[in-house]
């Protein structure tokens, strides 16, 4: 055979076998089977909630669980509305068969059926789907109309049933197993004045009376908050004159009528949550408690409560959900991937999926989900061998502590529910929240993190400033040993969801913390956590402090030079109106010799020889005189400022100018965040920036900034809190413009990490504690070497200053001593020509004098 024949023959080999691969082997035709979906919906709802429908999509959109089973079944969701689809607030049961079965046939294919319903409970639905033997998964008590029977007081077994919430009479029996295990017989029972919720809160308090607990029941209207929060004021100073301590919110539409928020802010008003000896148990069948949530906690500052906030939840690990179905829709998709796994196994081929047999392989599922352990009775379909979760938030080291757990498969009360240590720590199973010692990745930065000039330092020792201080403190009140070291950047990502320096330390498990002048930003929060804000900063330039103009010619500052040509321009001017005027005079004075000095003297305030007689001179001189007195007077006030201060190089002021100077570069950080917003900003000033600071303004670090900057015409875009300790310290450099970005440095950490919520409950007690400041202080304002009040230090009179004043002085001197000297040649160089020309007899007799003649002779002949 042919190498290449035998080649070929290999090649069609492995086409066959990954062909085979690809066939579902529980298929007749070994394609995959379809499998359809029906949604439960309501149209009006989608403005209110997230609904069931939007949360299921979305997980089977992102999550890759169904690798395994996707060769088996193919996917086809069919939306199902309530309300125009089934019409059963208008015709009750009997066009549910139909328009299911039409539903199926628009959104799916003609002739088949649906394989599974999911959605809230309704009694006919219910009662289609045993009929149509198709899997009907409950998530919610009632149906969205509220106008169908509640799942609480129907205690029919449906065959074909499955649900996915604990049953709301088993949860309302944790919450008096509860009270009776801390022997509470009396309470305020809070609970909304709505049909959807009477229900569920009304087997709450018949459980109550049958265990022997008083319940004081409240209903506030929720047609608004107005009304609530008053109403709600009333009910918990009524609490406080009767004195009673438990206070009890049954809320299970808690995500509609924010119940919870409200009694906790009344309460805290009224400063309840103060008081030690009151406990509030709220309790929302949906958990979604978001009154309880970590931000809310924070927000509302509940972490500080001395009083007893209960509540029970699903999981033994908290967690904050984005909508009341989140939890369920995440259980359900996976819900319905082990089951297909499970129908997989079963022996047989078929065309289509079995009904009965995909049913059982619902109800043998069990896993661990979202909402706790996911098993159901394979009887009634309820679930079953689920644990609830009592926490207590606040008033503890741990904002949120699980102090109490119940199970519904035990006998007793007693039995039942368990009360545990409360300095157990929060996740079962965790001896501490840190193990061992905890690597921290810094980034050497001043003040944050600065190495001390000891070189036989070693270890932790060796580092110093503001965040090693922080540090310290925080690991103090969370209990941990830590271990410092630096690396170069503080991070950006470099592709792939992989970031280089701080960042990607913490993402690849070599750091437990990135701590330091680190910013928290939406692009880094996308991969790792942050703690709440150590501090908050912002962005501004820092420049190079403007350096001293020194001139000799200091005397001619205080008027610009177009004054000064105005000064000349208007004696000129002067003196030409004078010589004007006294052209035609037959006292003819103002020649034009003369008409100058008149004008040079008169501003020198000098003065001359003869004075104006005619009115028009006398008139022109006078308006003369008042221009010299204010120009002399602005010139002598002007002149003592100028000759006693330094006079500085013109500087920015803003990012506007710098952007337009052509005389600064600018740059920043490279791979920083603040480089990131220039580079990404859509505003023309920002885009402008990173034009200019892109052109070889880009620095490896702050430290290579600030020396461009002290180098001269450079602007260093920076965070605030860093430039502003270069301003304290090099007294070369000053911070211009208001800081913008506003921003906040935090504490890196992993995604999810276990921890978060221990370090940020510390971080908040140091932030409110006098710590925070002292540090401020210790590490910027005790660090001053500069002092910034002094812009325009007072300076020594001296020679510089009258330099050319002399310089003024001696070119006079000089000018009249050549004026002098070429006077003298001209008139020597006249008399010698004079005297070297021919003698022509002429005699002079009038000049000569005779011995006999009298001086008086003499005069009267010249003046003929």
């Amino acid at each position: 055979m042919r190498p290449h024949t035998v080649m070929l023959f290999l090649l069609f080999e492995l086409c066959l076998i990954q062909i085979s691969r690809q066939l579902c082997q529980q298929s007749t035709n070994g394609k995959a089977l379809g499998f359809y979906i029906g949604i439960l919906y309501d149209d009006t709802e989608i403005q209110l909630i997230d609904t069931l429908r939007k949360d299921y999509l979305q997980t089977s959109m992102s999550t890759p669980e169904e690798e395994e089973v996707k060769n088996c079944f193919y996917n086809k969701n069919v939306d199902i509305d309530v309300k125009n689809d089934l019409q059963i607030q208008t015709l009750g049961w009997t066009n549910i068969q139909k328009a299911i079965k039409s539903a199926a046939a628009d959104e799916a294919d003609v002739g088949k059926s649906l394989s599974v319903i999911i959605g809230p409970f309704y009694v006919n639905i219910a009662m289609i789907a045993e009929k149509m033997d198709v899997p009907y998964i409950v998530t919610d008590y009632k149906g969205f109309d509220w106008i169908d029977v509640s799942r609480v007081r129907n205690h029919v077994t449906w065959k074909t049933m499955l649900e996915m919430k604990p049953p709301a009479h088993q949860v309302n029996m944790a919450v008096v197993d509860m009270m009776t295990a801390y022997g509470l017989k009396i309470a305020v029972v809070v609970k909304p004045d709505d049909p959807t919720s009477e229900q569920e809160c009304d087997d709450l308090l018949a459980q109550m009376m049958d265990n022997n607990i008083s319940p004081i029941s409240y209903s506030l209207e929720v047609s608004t908050k107005e009304k609530m929060a008053t109403q709600a004021s009333e009910l918990l100073r009524t609490a406080q004159m009767l004195n009673i301590k438990t206070v009890l919110v049954c809320s299970p539409r808690e995500y509609r009528h924010n119940l919870t928020g409200i009694i906790l802010s009344r309460a805290k008003t009224f400063g309840m949550l103060s008081d030690e000896t009151r406990i509030f148990m709220l309790l929302d069948t949906d958990f979604y408690l978001t009154s309880l949530s970590e931000d809310n906690i924070y927000r509302s500052k509940y972490y500080a409560a001395r009083c007893q906030l209960l509540a029970f939840r699903y999981r033994d690990v908290v967690q904050d959900f984005s909508s009341p179905t989140q939890a369920i829709a995440e259980d359900v998709y996976r819900l319905l991937v082990e089951a297909k796994k499970n129908y997989m196994t079963i022996e047989g081929k078929q065309s289509d999926i079995d009904s009965r047999l995909f049913l059982e392989s619902l109800k043998k599922v069990s896993f661990d989900g979202k909402t706790g352990r996911i098993q159901f009775d394979a009887t009634n379909g309820a679930r079953v061998n689920f644990t609830l979760h009592l926490y207590r938030h606040g008033g503890s080291e741990d904002i949120i502590t699980r102090i109490g757990e119940w199970s519904p498969e035990k006998n007793g009360a007693g039995e039942r529910f368990t009360k545990l240590n409360e300095s157990e720590p929060l996740r079962k199973g965790t001896k501490n929240l840190f193990d061992g010692i905890q690597r921290v990745a810094v980034v050497l930065e001043a003040p944050f993190v600065m190495l001390k000039d000891d070189p036989t330092l070693k270890g932790n020792d060796r580092y110093e400033g503001f965040t090693i201080d922080l540090l310290e403190e925080v690991s103090k009140r969370c209990g941990f040993e830590y271990e410092i070291y630096h690396v170069t950047e503080y991070g950006s990502p470099i592709g792939g969801g992989m970031w280089n320096g701080m960042v990607g330390e913490v993402i690849d498990g070599n750091a437990t913390f990135g701590m330091g002048a680190i910013s928290i930003t939406s692009s880094r929060e996308k991969d790792v956590d942050f703690s709440l804000g150590v501090m908050t900063t912002g962005v501004n330039l820092l420049i190079s402090k403007p350096k001293v103009m020194d001139s000799i010619f200091q005397f001619m500052e205080p008027f610009s030079l177009k004054l000064w040509m105005a000064i000349v321009g208007a004696s000129v001017g002067v003196s030409l109106l004078y010589f004007s005027l006294d052209y035609s005079s037959e006292e003819r004075k103002f020649s034009v010799r003369e008409t100058w000095w008149f004008s040079i003297g008169t501003l020198l305030m000098r003065g001359t020889d003869f004075a104006p007689r005619p009115s028009s001179q006398r008139i022109l001189t006078a308006g003369f005189l008042f221009f010299v007195l204010i120009t002399v007077s602005s010139y002598t006030a002007n002149m003592a400022a100028f000759l006693t201060t330094n006079n500085l190089e013109k500087q920015i002021q803003s990012l506007e100018e710098l952007v337009e100077s052509p005389e600064y570069d600018c740059g920043t950080v490279k791979s920083s965040a603040t480089m990131n917003f220039f580079k990404t900003s859509d505003n023309k000033i920002y885009r402008d920036a990173w034009k200019k600071m892109s052109k070889g303004g880009l620095v490896a670090s702050s430290q290579e900034g600030r020396e461009r900057v002290k180098r001269g015409k450079y602007a260093f875009i920076f965070d605030y809190m860093i430039n502003s300790y270069s301003e304290l310290t090099t007294c070369e450099t000053k911070m211009v413009g208001t800081p913008f970005r506003l921003q906040e440095h935090g504490i890196v950490m992993k995604q999810g990490a276990p921890f978060k919520t221990n370090i940020n409950i510390n971080l908040l007690k140091v932030k409110e504690s006098p710590v925070m400041a002292q540090l401020k202080n210790k590490w910027w304002e005790n660090k001053r070497k500069c002092d910034l009040m002094e812009s325009q230090p007072t300076v020594e009179f001296g020679i510089k200053h009258m330099a050319g004043v002399f310089i003024v002085g001696a070119a006079g001197l000089v000018c009249a001593i050549l004026f002098f000297l070429v006077k003298k040649w001209f008139v020597h160089m006249k008399t010698k020509e004079n005297s070297a020309g021919p003698d022509t007899g002429t005699k002079e007799t009038i000049y000569t004098p005779d011995k006999n003649l009298s001086k008086e002779d003499i005069a009267n002949a010249v003046s003929v």
